[in-house]
């Protein structure tokens, strides 16, 4: 596929050229399967993109995210609610979806996590989990490891 695209322009002008011992040469099926009008509407888009962007691709994703983070992830409108996005991490990481989910609070960037998980290996997923969101300087982990009774 790479070496295609890499051919194309020459196959579309017509010449040909050497590669080993083949040549490339543009046939009307190659001329069909490209076709010059999707090749002229494929480059004026890409022309018209390059003319009115505003910045840079770095510069413009970096106002974007931070538009996202002043609005908020929920769409309320105002500041991400730290006790929510932590609640949302856990429910969705891959290494604590599946484990009952603790009581989370959260004040000045302080997270609480009290309720009672399977083993001390979830207790520490739980914990990793909830440091990794942003807003969160500090993890107070409550949680007891239940005893099974037999």
């Amino acid at each position: 596929m790479i070496f295609f695209m890499l051919t194309l322009p020459f196959r579309l002008v017509g010449l040909g050229f050497k590669l080993g011992t083949g040549s490339a040469k543009v046939t009307h099926r190659t001329v069909r399967l490209v076709g010059y009008r999707r090749l002229f509407v494929f480059g004026t888009g890409v022309a018209v993109g390059l003319l009115i962007a505003p910045v840079p691709g770095d510069k413009l994703r970096a106002k974007i995210r931070e538009a996202i983070d002043q609005l908020g992830v929920g769409g309320a409108g105002g500041p991400v609610d730290v006790a929510t996005a932590v609640r949302d991490e856990l429910a969705s990481s891959p290494r604590t979806w599946h484990l009952p989910q603790p009581a989370v609070t959260a004040a000045e960037g302080t997270v609480t996590l009290s309720g009672e998980v399977p083993h001390a290996t979830a207790a520490a997923d739980l914990e990793r989990a909830a440091r990794t969101v942003r807003g969160v300087v500090e993890v107070d982990n409550r949680l007891r490891i239940a005893t099974t009774s037999n």
